[in-house]
């Protein structure tokens, strides 16, 4: 979505006066603390996605995540377990560390490297292939994205995974529209707002299976 600043700005304020209980968080965590979603324990979602996993979520489920970070920390705190691939050795490192900092045992962050400008050979890499074959109760499809066309990968990927009840969650969905008409989930919801450490408005889509 190529927009010019004067657009994304009354974009800005037209998502806030539509979502006036997002203006106090989006100012105290946005222009006020400057924190990063990982010091703040939040995913980087558009926060109407935040609010609705913060209310499903449940102590049981299982969690894998294609890229790590912020929502790393925020399932941890809610769920059993998260497994999450990360392709940058110092980021992973992070998340590792601010995991044990909040005392969080139930997070593996798996560190296997790709090049991404490669992206012709990311249906055969390791990197993908972290999602195992188990079932799991939320993926998140996230993570590094060149060229677009790595996420609608792990999102088919994802499909097959997914727990019959469960989730996908598919980060910076306005990247990804195609993927609202070509799916094999019960229902979509697109939550389109403002997040943590987000200038501007973002969306995040939950597929429902």
């Amino acid at each position: 979505m190529q927009l010019t600043n004067f657009q994304r700005v009354c974009r800005l304020g037209a998502n806030l006066l539509q979502h006036p209980r997002n203006v106090p968080r989006y100012f105290a965590q946005n222009l006020v603390a400057r924190k990063s979603p990982l010091d703040l324990a939040l995913p980087w979602f558009a926060y109407g996605a935040i609010d609705f996993l913060e209310a499903e979520l449940r102590p049981e489920m299982r969690v894998f995540e294609f890229g790590s970070g912020g929502s790393t920390i925020f399932f941890a705190g809610r769920c059993a377990s998260v497994r999450a691939v990360e392709e940058e050795a110092t980021w992973a490192s992070r998340v590792r560390q601010r995991a044990a900092e909040l005392e969080l045992h139930n997070v593996e962050i798996v560190n296997a490297p790709f090049n991404f400008n490669h992206a012709q050979d990311f249906v055969s890499s390791d990197y993908l292939a972290q999602v195992g074959n188990g079932v799991w109760d939320v993926i998140v499809v996230d993570g590094a994205d060149n060229d677009f066309t790595i996420r609608p990968i792990c999102f088919r990927r994802a499909e097959s995974q997914v727990k019959s009840g469960g989730m996908i969650v598919v980060d910076d969905s306005w990247r990804y529209t195609q993927l609202r008409t070509s799916h094999h989930a019960r229902r979509v919801e697109v939550f389109e707002s403002v997040g943590p450490a987000r200038f501007g408005v973002t969306s995040t889509d939950i597929y429902f299976y």
